[in-house]
């Protein structure tokens, strides 16, 4: 019976807009919940920045800012579409970019 390769893990940052009305430990508790995804579908988190409140260019879902969270974490490409998923339906979340970086 032949073994199926394991998934290869890959480098991907993450960019995350929340509603700016989030009290800190809400704030907390969206970023472990997308944590926990990324390590359900055999991520790892590399590093968590939160860039804090900046504002927008033009009003999303009639805000003009929002907080901003980058999150680098490495993980196979099949985890990518569970947390995208899961990112639209978090309503915490304005928007979202999920983008694999280039392993040079």
């Amino acid at each position: 019976m032949l073994v199926p390769p394991a998934p290869r893990i890959r480098p991907y940052e993450l960019m995350v807009v929340l509603q700016p009305e989030l009290a800190p430990e809400q704030q907390d508790q969206v970023v472990e919940r997308i944590k926990g995804v990324i390590a359900a579908h055999g991520g790892q988190i590399q590093e968590v920045v939160p860039w804090g409140r900046r504002r927008f260019c033009y009003p999303i879902r009639k805000k003009m800012e929002g907080l901003y969270v980058l999150i680098r974490a490495e993980m196979p490409a099949q985890a990518a579409a569970p947390l995208e998923r899961t990112l639209r339906i978090t309503e915490e979340v304005l928007r979202h970019l999920l983008v694999r970086l280039d392993e040079d």
